[in-house]
């Protein structure tokens, strides 16, 4: 009886593990911010969950990364570059990861939106609009990704939007 279960268990484990992964990737072109305070840097994995193929750090006082989403699949965005941003920085790229990778979302952010952004309830201009002229010194908290959107939630509610603040040092109002 033992070994039938035991069998039976490793025969649904395949299949489990299958449905868990069956989310659609979501396709991305937006931009946002490592969060993450951790100063062993912020692990890049070769697959949401899989082995870390970079650690990123921030090797400026005054500095930030900013990541480049490409999709989400559930809680994990798909990256495709790293940025070190920072005032005290020469200019130019500056990028510190290129290549293919994924990142949780508890490590991703914005610091605010560009003040006088739009937020719409769907990630199209032309769905209704939540706030047309949101302030930029509010929290956002980012929920998402469609193309060039961000699904987010801030104050008035949960909305869409392109027009988010990545510059950590200020709330772009």
């Amino acid at each position: 009886m033992k070994t039938s279960l035991t069998l039976a268990f490793l025969m649904l484990t395949p299949a489990a593990a299958c449905w868990a992964q069956s989310a659609e990737k979501q396709a991305c072109n937006a931009s946002v911010d490592i969060t993450d305070t951790d100063p062993k840097g912020t692990n890049v994995r070769a697959t949401p969950g899989g082995a870390v193929i970079a650690s990123l750090k921030n090797s400026s006082s005054d500095g930030w990364i900013e990541v480049h989403l490409t999709g989400q699949l559930g809680d994990w965005y798909e990256i495709d570059r790293a940025k070190l941003r920072g005032a005290d920085l020469p200019a130019g790229e500056n990028v510190i990861f290129r290549g293919h990778g994924y990142l949780h979302k508890s490590v991703l952010g914005v610091s605010g939106l560009q003040n006088g952004g739009a937020i719409y309830s769907n990630h199209d201009t032309g769905s209704s609009p939540i706030d047309l002229h949101a302030a930029g010194d509010q929290q956002v908290d980012l929920l998402g990704c469609w193309g060039e959107f961000l699904k987010i939630h801030v104050k008035i509610g949960t909305g869409w939007t392109r027009q988010v603040c990545t510059n950590m040092n200020t709330t772009c109002a």
